[in-house]
């Protein structure tokens, strides 16, 4: 019997070298196929001519030409002396009067301010304070305001901010003296027109804080005072008032200055439970409030850009007082 090898027995190997060498080759050839692919991938590929953009200069039509003044003019908001002027007035077309206060225990209110000078049209700066039974003016004017306000080409109208805190605490008791107290009331005023005048500025704001119930009359005397001392030399009276406190008679306060800051917010504050500073339902009430007891024209609406932080409440504290945090 002749024997037989398989059908694909290859006692040489000759058909496994041949084997070996096309897969080595193509190993070889794929390589290199994928790495021109990833070269091609992270290359910046030379487009023809044709095809690149049109990178011509974005030819523009040339603006009138305008003085040096116009065009330093044309970076402040407009008219702002006529606004403050026209205070408590109807204004002629609707443009809402901007004012913004400012501190200077607070770094971020300069900052702040040298940002957005251009967008309001008066600061009420806290320097003035009053918070002794003699009626005496302290004065805390911060040199970083001064110096930058040097630097300005522009007027910006100020009226200084006149408070009863002493740099600790409102002083409500001394504050209360000095109301009922005829000669001290005009000593402050007079002090107030004149400091105005001397510093150019547009007029005063006040804003006492907790004025007793039995203080109410005679601050709205003080304030009538004031008001026409202020007029007089041609200045002007602004109000800070708390949007609902019904012991402040809103009626003679408004018809006694130019207008009121209505303090629309803190319907929750730190030692009260967590909400709203200022819930919608009860902005508009207040100030559906407010307008029946005051001219529209003369009410400046206070907005609260603040917020208050409430911890969780916990056995040890029960009732946490809330983290004041600034816009």
């Amino acid at each position: 019997m002749v024997k037989r090898n398989p059908i694909f027995y290859d006692e040489q190997r000759r058909r496994w070298r041949r084997t070996r060498r096309v897969l080595e080759v193509s190993g070889i050839l794929f390589t290199l196929i994928v790495i021109v692919f990833f070269f091609n991938m992270i290359r910046r590929p030379n487009l023809p001519e044709l095809l690149l953009p049109q990178r011509g200069q974005a030819y523009r039509p040339v603006p009138p030409r305008r003085t040096a003044a116009k065009l330093k003019r044309a970076n402040y908001r407009p008219g702002r002396r006529s606004k403050v002027a026209a205070l408590g007035n109807i204004p002629e077309q609707y443009d809402p009067l901007r004012a913004a206060f400012y501190v200077n225990w607070d770094s971020n209110s300069l900052a702040s301010l040298q940002l957005h000078y251009r967008d309001i049209d008066l600061l009420i700066a806290e320097e003035l304070h009053a918070f002794t039974a003699d009626g005496n003016l302290a004065v805390d004017k911060d040199p970083k305001l001064d110096a930058w306000l040097k630097t300005l080409n522009t007027e910006l109208p100020m009226m200084p901010l006149l408070n009863n805190y002493d740099g600790s605490n409102w002083q409500v008791q001394p504050m209360a003296d000095m109301l009922a107290n005829a000669g001290s009331r005009r000593h402050l005023e007079s002090s107030l027109v004149q400091y105005a005048q001397s510093h150019k500025d547009a007029g005063i704001a006040v804003d006492f804080e907790e004025i007793p119930d039995a203080s109410q009359k005679n601050f709205v005397l003080f304030i009538r005072e004031l008001g026409v001392a202020l007029h007089a030399a041609n200045l002007k009276l602004m109000v800070g008032l708390p949007a609902a406190d019904w012991a402040y008679d809103y009626k003679a306060l408004g018809a006694g200055s130019d207008a009121i800051i209505l303090m629309n917010y803190d319907f929750h504050w730190p030692q009260s439970p967590a909400g709203p500073i200022v819930a919608q339902d009860w902005y508009l009430k207040n100030l559906k409030a407010i307008v029946k007891m005051v001219p529209p024209q003369k009410i400046v609406m206070g907005i609260a850009n603040y917020a208050y932080d409430w911890a969780s409440p916990t056995k040890t504290a029960p009732h946490p007082v809330a983290d004041a945090l600034s816009f």
